[in-house]
């Protein structure tokens, strides 16, 4: 029977696997070393003898409390592969100048959490991971992208995008400016800026201070071709056309309200 996980949830109670990765790890926990091995290597989730990421998860850490370093060192490296794999898809070389470093940054995050696992420290880093693998990854690739962008102040390109009309989005840069500024807080001109702007963007709806959040401050591409890119569009679950339109509205109530000021 699979060891339980400690991590507490907010609400009461502790964090649970789902069934079929508790039933996945009991049946892992009586093969042969072999026969583990071998279902650890295959990537095809459609094959009948594929081990989801938690269960690999599970078994690496057991074999660390277990101080048995030989099957460690055997599910790591088909772990990782995975994980760099994962990785791949999600930060593509040319997606970004960085995409390699930022993927190696990705996989030391992760090793520090792996590191701790039968130590004094924080132990339970790793639970959730057992509970859903690939939410857990994403937020954790997704959360070094958004601190990579932040360090780096890559303002969002929102000048190619056009209105129902074709026309563009920004003409007169007034989202670019709104977009400069919050990344970028601390200097004077900013500074005065934002204390104007902020009585506008009070004045939202919560849709719009939410679009305007995602897309232009915190940085997210309004929409993607990578299913595992974590777009403005996914979280607010509307299209570009919405997204656009709303974008669009507040520009030109950000303009008149500017004029009024």
């Amino acid at each position: 029977m699979a060891r339980p996980l400690n991590k507490k949830l907010d609400e009461g109670g502790f964090y649970t696997r789902r069934p079929e990765i508790e039933a996945c790890i009991d049946e892992a926990l009586k093969q042969s070393t072999e026969t583990v091995l071998r279902r650890a290597a295959i990537r095809n989730v459609r094959d009948p003898d594929y081990m989801p990421m938690e269960c690999l998860l599970h078994l690496m850490r057991e074999a660390r409390l277990g101080k048995d370093k030989s099957m460690e060192g055997k599910l790591y490296v088909l772990f990782m592969s995975r994980c760099e794999a994962r990785l791949k898809r999600a930060i593509p070389d040319g997606s970004r100048t960085d995409a390699a470093d930022l993927r190696d940054e990705v996989m030391f995050k992760f090793n520090v959490m792996f590191a701790r696992v039968g130590t004094n420290e924080d132990a339970t880093a790793l639970d959730y991971y057992e509970v859903s693998f690939n939410q857990a990854f994403q937020f954790l690739w997704w959360k070094q992208v958004r601190k990579d962008n932040a360090r780096k102040n890559i303002l969002v390109d929102i000048g190619q995008e056009k209105d129902e009309d074709g026309r563009p989005l920004d003409e007169e840069n007034t989202l670019a400016k709104l977009s400069e500024a919050a990344r970028s807080p601390a200097q004077q001109d900013n500074v005065v800026y934002l204390a104007q702007v902020g009585k506008f963007l009070a004045t939202l709806s919560p849709a719009d201070r939410e679009t305007i959040r995602l897309v232009l401050i915190e940085g997210h591409t309004i929409e993607s071709d990578d299913p595992d890119e974590v777009t403005a569009a996914k979280i607010l679950g509307v299209g570009r056309r919405a997204i656009n339109k709303r974008l669009a509205k507040v520009a030109a109530a950000l303009k008149k309200f500017q004029q009024e000021s």
